[in-house]
């Protein structure tokens, strides 16, 4: 009887050197996650597509944007909508040059999510548009909106591509 409490003992302490050692290496080597924050296009039903690529002008363009704070702490983030052409469209690492159309603000907390339509009538027949949302948030060590970058140094934002035809 002794020698089988010994044994369920041994196993029982190296079940928790185990389970310690586990719990350990997974704190100290694991690295952190990314804290960035996230932009998805959403179509008219709030789902991820199909998307309208061909409208006729004089149309309303409605699309939903989905943002998302993961940056650790509450963000005051906008989301800049510029219809840009070939020469204006965002780049992994420029902001189009495009003009703002439209900019929509808000304070997310971290872990927060933020929905909300964006409708443009599109008045000018033309091929190859991109309507553009970039991600901006506000820096208050720089008192000034930045444009959000990730881990790798590109730029977030979405963008669908789009043809306006006449009437």
């Amino acid at each position: 009887m002794r020698k089988y409490t010994q044994t369920i003992l041994t196993i029982l302490m190296f079940g928790i050197v185990l389970a310690t050692g586990t719990l350990l290496i997974s704190v100290w080597f694991l690295p952190p996650p990314e804290q960035t924050p996230s932009i998805a296009l959403l179509n008219e039903s709030m789902q991820a597509g199909p998307y309208p690529t061909n409208v006729t002008v004089n149309t309303n363009v409605t699309l939903n944007i989905e943002v998302s704070n993961f940056m650790g702490v509450v963000q005051y983030l906008y989301v800049r909508m510029k219809l840009a052409d070939e020469t204006t469209m965002t780049t992994a690492t420029n902001p189009s040059s495009a003009p703002v159309l439209q900019q929509f603000e808000r304070l997310v907390p971290h872990g927060g999510t933020w929905r909300f339509p964006a409708t443009l009538n599109m008045t000018t027949p033309g091929i190859n548009y991109r309507l553009t949302f970039e991600l901006w948030r506000y820096d208050p060590n720089l008192d000034q909106i930045i444009w959000i970058r990730n881990p790798l140094g590109r730029g977030l934002w979405v963008h669908l591509p789009m043809n306006v035809t006449g009437p």
